[in-house]
């Protein structure tokens, strides 16, 4: 049988639904976004497509909500959305919501496969359909990197995205247009397909999630809300060899997918002590609390402690384990309430 499927049946249903071929919405300014109204055992979403979270029997979601005057809010990517909870009890906002003692339920803003300028978009167009928000936690950091290796044609100002190649392919192919015209004008593919250097990756990931780190702050401070950015773990930066689950789910999405072929370079030690450095230093420019969620999971788990379904996504009991982590850490970066 087939590993994945047997120690994880319930990832079917991210990969039919919420996969880059599954039944996903194409919208403007975030490009695409999570099935709207969505309903099964796994995951349900709003209708807005945000993820329900849960606390004590009751569910929440960014514009469902009613009863509660307050929230706070995890937002980022496929972390934050919960990839590898079973259900949507198991999110990281969910298990927020039960282990924080203030009691204010904890909204899910995690789109899946978005960039950081994506994660900051999505905030501003919906931000206005939130009660009153009194911490945010930005859970983000690896997607700028791992997409900072695609060439500079398809990076451009702010940043390349998943699926990009497709669509930049689709407007060429149109009848030309202006848009389709200033796509072609930058085509210089022969120096732009060049892959960058890790180095020169590390430095555009940086400036980008800075910059859009800078408009969240800018956000947050207009709706009295309190900041912390968090850079999200992958397995690799946690330790060189997970749990004996962990190994066997590797090799086998490595034998489908090749993620750490793909990656190789920023899987190093070097690159993520390099890049987690940068962005402190950022962040406290920008007078953001910043945590390393690394080194805190490092510090926490046993050798054999199963945290991940695949490199950068949480089992339930890893959900569980990261957000008792971070309810202590925000609350000793930003003040208990």
């Amino acid at each position: 049988m087939d590993p994945i499927k047997k120690l994880t049946p319930y990832m079917d249903s991210y990969s039919r639904e919420f996969a880059d071929s599954g039944n996903i919405n194409w919208l403007p300014y975030t490009m695409y976004f999570h099935p709207f109204n969505y309903r099964s055992d796994v995951v349900n979403t709003d209708g807005s497509g945000f993820r329900y979270s849960m606390q004590r029997g009751q569910q929440y979601s960014v514009t469902d909500w009613n009863g509660i005057d307050v929230c706070r809010v995890i937002a980022g990517s496929s972390t934050a959305f919960g990839i590898g909870a079973s259900a949507d009890l198991h999110t990281l906002a969910s298990r927020l919501s039960e282990h924080d003692s203030s009691g204010v339920p904890w909204m899910n803003f995690g789109g899946r496969s978005l960039n950081s300028t994506q994660e900051m978009i999505l905030f501003s167009l919906h931000r206005h359909q939130l009660p009153k928000v009194e911490r945010v936690i930005l859970l983000s950091g690896f997607n700028d990197l791992g997409l900072a290796r695609l060439p500079k044609r398809l990076r451009m100002e702010h940043g390349a995205f998943f699926m990009c190649n497709e669509f930049f392919d689709a407007m060429r192919k149109k009848k030309q247009s202006r848009f389709s015209k200033w796509l072609n004008a930058g085509d210089a593919r022969e120096s732009e397909d060049e892959l960058p250097s890790l180095g020169e990756q590390i430095d555009y990931a940086v400036t980008l999630t800075l910059r859009n780190l800078a408009n969240w702050h800018a956000m947050c401070v207009q709706m009295g809300a309190k900041l912390t950015f968090v850079l999200q773990p992958l397995a690799n930066w946690v330790r060189k060899t997970g749990s004996p689950e962990e190994e066997i789910l590797f090799l086998a999405r490595e034998k489908q997918g090749g993620f750490a072929e793909q990656y190789g370079d920023i899987l190093a030690h070097g690159a993520y002590v390099s890049y987690r450095d940068r962005l402190y230093e950022g962040a406290k420019a920008l007078d953001v609390p910043f945590i390393d969620l690394t080194s805190h999971i490092r510090a926490a788990i046993a050798d054999d402690f199963w945290l991940f379904v695949d490199r950068i996504h949480f089992t339930d009991q890893g959900h569980d384990v990261v957000s008792r982590l971070l309810v202590n850490l925000v609350n000793e970066t930003e003040g208990s309430p």
